[in-house]
């Protein structure tokens, strides 16, 4: 399961990252997608960080939930968007995406080892 859990993961990141770049260069047309994809990066990381947890990998599993719950949550404050606008609140959300991306691997590796 943790293997399909990661799969899923890393597609939903790069459509994720596609549809951000987009929204950066000004299509509004891709805003719903990108949202979307946000939430369930962060249901699957819940998921992830849940089975970690299970599994004894009791750090990344919470750092996991933390950022499951922060990732919609900065990405809601960056409304209403301004295109081309890159501040402190964008910055903060890639970064806190790119942490979800590492943290849903980091997991991957500890559920397999256990």
């Amino acid at each position: 399961m943790a293997k399909a859990l990661i799969m899923l993961v890393r597609l939903a990141a790069v459509v994720s990252i596609v549809l951000g770049v987009l929204l950066w260069s000004g299509s509004q047309n891709y805003l719903g997608a990108h949202i979307g994809s946000g939430f369930f990066i962060a249901g699957v990381v819940f998921v992830l960080s849940i089975l970690g947890i299970l599994k004894k990998a009791v750090v990344p599993g919470v750092v996991g939930v933390i950022l499951a719950a922060l990732l919609p949550v900065v990405g809601f404050k960056q409304l209403p968007l301004a295109y081309r606008a890159f501040g402190a609140v964008q910055i903060i959300h890639v970064l806190v995406a790119l942490a979800i991306i590492g943290v849903a691997e980091s997991l991957y590796g500890a559920i397999r080892r256990a």
